[in-house]
């Protein structure tokens, strides 16, 4: 019964500690990605917006972060879009089927405010369809 009520005031500091007067005083998710599909070559934003945001944005494709510029270096087809520093969607264009993937946006923490990370999204691409290849049946392989 002890360890419960540690675990009760721990989580009465947390919630102090985020939230005056039902406020929130860290950082936090106003707007977070969704799972999307998009056709190959068409254009793709993945949307993320942070309130009382202290650290730096960034996000990750199946757990390799892309890095922090807003012009991603490695990356030519993706810019962190935004005219506001808050706003840290992901734009991808043109839409390439190897952009398929797990993405999430994660802000680092700084002075006394903890990171965040939204939750993992997927990005589908549709592929257009290839050359049909028609393979005649032979008669051994037929079935009665």
């Amino acid at each position: 019964m002890g360890s419960y009520q540690v675990v009760t005031l721990l989580l009465f500091f947390v919630h102090i500690d985020h939230y005056a007067q039902g406020v929130p005083t860290g950082q936090y998710f106003i707007s977070t990605p969704t799972n999307i599909t998009v056709n190959s070559g068409h254009h793709a934003r993945l949307s993320c917006t942070i309130g009382n945001m202290v650290g730096t944005c960034q996000w990750t494709r199946d757990g390799f972060a892309l890095g922090t510029d807003r012009n991603l270096p490695g990356f030519p087809r993706y810019v962190l879009a935004g005219n506001e520093e808050n706003i840290c969607d992901l734009t991808i264009d043109p839409v390439q089927p190897v952009d398929e993937g797990e993405y999430q946006c994660q802000v680092s923490g700084g002075h006394g405010v903890g990171p965040i990370s939204s939750a993992p999204v997927t990005l589908s691409v549709n592929r257009e369809p290839g050359q049909p290849y028609i393979v005649q049946a032979r008669e051994e392989d037929m079935m009665e």
